[in-house]
């Protein structure tokens, strides 16, 4: 699936649209795929990419590509967030949390930069990871140029800049500040909420079940399809499950 959606995104690239749907279909599908491709580089965090630390890095450096985002950042903060979900200064995703709604887009665009500048406040990097992270730049500078090269400077940004604006957009703010409005410290299962229905399931490729992913973090995308609920009121709108306490069958 990594190796399908990075050759399709790369080779869209290579195709410049001259209509006004050809660059909409171009910007949006591509999107898609860079929205996936973070699915999966989360799933190499959690170690279900592979047996190895390893093997999970490399599939999650991958993923990430179409995105232009480091793994290493990613898996560094990200297990942060699973143990201190929407603790103050403990979660690193607590940047979303602003009383400013005009705010939030703009940081939805900053979440995966602003990670460095949080670990480097929690005490420093860890050893080896600015050169980690040195290397991954690298290799992303390493994969873009040759588009560059055969396309042109401006086909490379207005193709990438457009499609992680919309990643950013379309990621932190359904699929992980709505999941987790609110931001509840009590009952681990209301700390977190899911998005009812299918279609949510399918197009976010299980992310819209975040809160049974943190209750079960060992659990692949493919295998929380088995939980997925209907929406009781059946609305043509996937809306969300929020639990502001405890669980209905604890109550």
């Amino acid at each position: 699936m990594i190796v399908s959606l990075v050759a399709l995104s790369f080779t869209g690239l290579l195709i410049v649209p001259t209509t006004w749907w050809g660059w909409t279909l171009d910007i949006g599908f591509r999107s898609w795929l860079a929205f996936i491709g973070t699915v999966m580089a989360h799933e190499g965090v959690h170690g279900l990419l592979g047996r190895t630390r390893r093997v999970n890095t490399f599939w999650g450096r991958l993923a990430l590509l179409p995105v232009l985002v480091p793994f290493t950042n990613f898996r560094g903060t990200h297990l942060q967030h699973h143990r201190h979900t929407n603790e103050p200064g403990k979660d690193p995703d607590l940047f979303l949390d602003t009383p400013h709604r005009w705010q939030l887009p703009l940081r939805a665009v900053a979440m995966p930069h602003q990670w460095f500048f949080w670990l480097r406040r929690r005490g420093g990097l860890p050893p080896g990871h600015a050169r980690d992270l040195l290397l991954n730049y690298l290799a992303i500078a390493a994969c873009y140029l040759p588009v560059a090269i055969l396309v042109g400077p401006w086909r490379l940004v207005t193709g990438v800049l457009p499609v992680c604006v919309l990643v950013s957009l379309v990621l932190w703010i359904p699929f992980a500040h709505l999941t987790h409005e609110g931001y509840l410290t009590g009952d681990p299962a209301a700390r977190s909420h899911n998005w009812f229905g299918r279609l949510a399931y399918w197009f976010s490729f299980g992310l819209s079940m975040h809160r049974e992913h943190h209750l079960r973090p060992h659990l692949a995308w493919i295998e929380l399809h088995q939980l997925v609920e209907r929406d009781p009121e059946r609305r043509r709108i996937p809306r969300r499950d929020i639990w502001r306490e405890a669980p209905p069958q604890a109550v």
